[in-house]
């Protein structure tokens, strides 16, 4: 780690790198300077020379500016954890980024060298603070005089103001009583280990919240946040409180055993605060959820790929040897199904294998679901065993009664319809009408005011001012064509027609009315494609499926879900016209639908860039997995990615909680991999959940095998910071013992390296201890991509 960067060229740093730095320290500290010059003449050569008028003296006072009693807020760029955030902080060390690299070291300190920091950043609770009631954070506004003036209970900082601050100047200040000051506050000589630089680059994206390039400096707090103890309800929240404050001044009270002259408490200036609530552990850590997830159902060993898929486990094997019977239902269960009650309509008992949108394997694609007019139509029968499917029976009924109880939906489709029979009538009445010439060969009819505007442009203004000339002969109107014999027929092969399906299709893309009604149905049937408001016993039927902490992966079945739309799309069908009518557009509605679906997500989130060139979104093989775990409602912002055999990220099209511990996640391909991981809320410093830190690599590997600057040393390789405690009563205040860590730290560094490294930085320690979030990943079979060999070869036979 290096000491003062000679400056901040923003080009010196690689896009997306961070670099670290002890301090930056300016060429001249803050404070007040005079520079004072003198000049003798003398009347000739040599120091025994008469001396005129002299000596001569000039003098200039000046002050280097800097922050004393308060700065702009926009000098702190980032807080963490963040201004009211809520959260597991326990193992976190707060910190705040300034925009000023200089900031922390332009007041010098009394007693210490320049490499020390005026300011430290406090963790406190509600109790730690005196006074200041009416504010969230318990600072209290003042003015420089009253902060300076004598109390005979407030020990006040010893602070000389600079020649540009005046006593009525505003600030504010945080008072502590002396034994929390005794125990919170860090030493003088511990201050240098909780503030560095930070170089940044952000060329390429946002990092640690910060916009802008360059240097900033980052005070730490060496104290770690209160929170109730592991296993409390989740309501026994803990509120801290941090406050940026300065030392100056107080530098008598920074050692082991300060004397407060009799006071009660310590005035300190506070110029940056901000709260923050900590939940309680909830007596499970991440990591170990996370490698519960991966065991098998008695929890003894860990879990086969084939156990890692959304079905029952089965009591039978698909094995020579197994009854045939026995067989077929190992069978239906490795393909996803469960066996549940039937009745058919004409009363008997019987049984059906039902099977949700979500299953273990690919299905084959079923042709009947697309023109499907009743669920009975899609209700499969099996004769060689006597048994139902009623899968997509199920779906299509599903689709008919969330589109009926929504009621706003129903008037949008209503609306569509009608405006679709118009436009379906339309074109008709022209393909079948000897009075309207036709239009230019095209099938898309256009308004009066269109046709009347072209014969302007034509010789009807030249027609109509001539004179008129007499009919030769007598006129008649033309004699009108018989009625057709079956005007229904004719106008259902007209619908069959492929010039009527292409022109109705380009309608939905061109005409503005017709459009406009399609789109909240588009909107609606696209979450419907994502399975939002289907029931969660439709999409997992047997609780046994999702057992708890357990993660199930699955492919969506697109006959399932064509099934569900059809049952949506088919409410309010009146004839055989509108059946007729309803199958010209379904297919481009189902298109649209599914374009829907591919960039819902993006569109909610409010960051969906539409390509260039206008191409939709395309909807793939959807898969997705769910999660039953504690891992949901201990980390609500759990990160979920999932990359492509191509190494690209796949778009996620739904991540939900579908209840307090169960998440939903669909994405748009089948992955290589998955991972889970920690929410990364910015750049965080703090321990594991048991307290320790991994050790990372301290020299750039410039020769031989050495690991990369920053890169953990191995998975066994570390240490345990929490054995560095200040001595408390309280176990809630926890402060970092840095005169017995750094040592410590620094002999573990150089065994794990097997050189000595030399004394231990700021920088260094902030490397150490960069809380890096935890994740888990799992890879498709052979490192490849989901599903498994063996579970494409189980979809062979799938409808029966």
């Amino acid at each position: 780690m290096s000491p003062s960067p000679q400056h901040p060229a923003r080009d010196t740093i690689p896009v997306g790198d961070v670099e670290l730095h002890d301090h930056y320290l300016p060429a001249l500290p803050a404070g007040d300077y005079r520079i004072e010059a003198t000049h003798t003449l003398r009347t000739g050569a040599g120091g025994g020379a008469e001396t005129v008028g002299g000596p001569f003296r000039a003098v200039q006072r000046f002050t280097v500016r800097a922050p004393q009693v308060a700065f702009d807020t926009s000098a702190v760029l980032a807080r963490q954890p963040p201004d009211s955030a809520e959260g597991r902080f326990a193992e976190v060390l707060p910190h705040v980024v300034l925009g000023d690299p200089l900031l922390p070291w332009e007041r010098p300190l009394r007693g210490a060298d320049r490499a020390t920091p005026w300011l430290a950043l406090l963790v406190l609770t509600d109790d730690q603070i005196a006074g200041g009631t009416t504010s969230p954070a318990r600072s209290e506004p003042t003015t420089v005089g009253g902060l300076l003036a004598a109390d005979q209970d407030v020990l006040k900082p010893a602070l000389s103001p600079e020649a540009d601050i005046g006593r009525d100047d505003p600030c504010e200040t945080v008072r502590i009583p002396t034994a929390v000051f005794r125990q919170v506050v860090p030493r003088l000589d511990e201050l240098r280990y909780l503030a560095h630089c930070r170089g940044a680059n952000t060329g390429d994206r946002p990092i640690l919240g910060i916009q802008e390039d360059g240097l900033f400096s980052v005070v730490v707090a060496g104290r770690f946040p209160a929170a109730a103890p592991p296993g409390s309800p989740p309501e026994a929240r803990t509120k801290n409180i941090v406050h940026l404050v300065s030392l100056e001044g107080h530098e008598p009270l920074l050692g082991p055993d300060p004397d407060f002259r009799g006071r009660t408490s310590v005035a300190l200036l506070s110029l940056c605060r901000w709260t923050f609530w900590a939940h309680p552990d909830a007596g499970a850590h991440f990591r170990g959820l996370a490698e519960g997830l991966t065991r098998g159902p008695d929890r003894s060993r860990a879990a086969t790929r084939d156990e890692m898929w959304l079905r029952l486990p089965s009591p039978y094997r698909d094995a020579d040897g197994t009854p045939r019977a026995r067989r077929e239902v190992a069978r239906r269960i490795g393909a996803g199904y469960v066996p549940l009650p039937y009745r058919t309509r004409s009363g008997e008992r019987t049984f059906g294998w039902y099977r949700g949108p979500l299953t273990p394997v690919l299905p084959a694609a079923v042709d009947r679901v697309a023109t499907a007019g009743t669920a009975d139509a899609l209700l499969g029968y099996d004769p060689a065993w006597g048994s139902f499917d009623v899968s997509l029976a199920t779906a299509f009924e599903t689709g008919r009664a969330l589109a009926l109880a929504d009621s706003a939906y129903v008037r949008q489709l209503t609306a569509f319809r009608h405006a679709a029979r118009g436009l379906a009538d339309t074109l008709y009445h022209r393909a079948t009408s000897v009075h309207l010439p036709p239009d230019g060969g095209e099938e898309r009819p256009h308004p009066a005011r269109t046709a009347f505007a072209a014969l302007l442009d034509g010789p009807l203004l030249t027609t109509l001012g001539a004179v008129p000339a007499r009919p030769d002969g007598v006129w008649s109107p033309p004699a009108p064509e018989s009625a057709p014999e079956d005007p229904s027929g004719d106008l259902d092969a007209f619908l069959r027609s492929d010039a009527a399906r292409a022109a109705v299709t380009r309608a939905l893309d061109e005409d503005e009315g017709l459009r406009e009604r399609l789109a909240p149905v588009v909107d609606w049937l696209g979450g419907l494609v994502l399975l939002r408001a289907v029931p969660f016993s439709h999409l997992v039927p047997d609780a046994r499926m999702l057992p708890p902490e357990s993660l199930r992966f699955f492919h969506t079945d697109p006959n399932w879900t064509a099934a569900l739309v059809g049952g949506a799309l088919g409410i309010g069908a009146q004839s055989s016209r509108d059946t007729r009518q309803d199958q010209v557009v379904a297919a481009a509605v189902r298109r649209k639908a599914a374009e829907s679906a591919a960039a819902r997500r993006d569109v909610d989130r409010g960051v969906r860039d539409d390509p260039p060139d206008g191409t939709p979104a395309v909807l793939g093989p959807v898969s997705g997995l769910l999660l039953r775990s504690a891992l949901v409602s201990g980390w609500p912002h759990l990160a979920v990615r999932a990359v492509g055999a191509d190494g690209r990220p796949l778009p996620v099209l739904r991540m939900d909680h579908l209840s307090p511990t169960v998440l939903l996640c669909l994405f748009n391909g089948v992955p290589a991999t998955v991972e889970l991981a920690e929410p990364q809320e910015g750049f965080r410093f703090g321990v594991e959940d048991d307290g320790r830190i991994p050790l990372r690599s301290m020299t750039a590997p410039d020769t031989g095998p050495r690991l990369p600057l920053g890169e953990q040393l191995g998975p066994d390789t570390t240490f345990r910071v929490l054995d560095h405690l200040r001595p408390s009563q309280d176990p809630a205040v926890r402060v970092l013992d840095l005169g017995s860590l750094v040592p410590a730290l620094s002999a573990a560094l150089d065994t794990a390296h097997g050189t000595a490294l030399g004394p231990l930085g700021p920088a260094d320690l902030a490397l150490q201890l960069v809380k890096v979030p935890e994740a888990i990943r799992f890879d498709g079979p052979d490192g490849d991509r989901f599903p498994a060999r063996e579970a494409r070869e189980a979809q062979k036979g799938d409808r029966g």
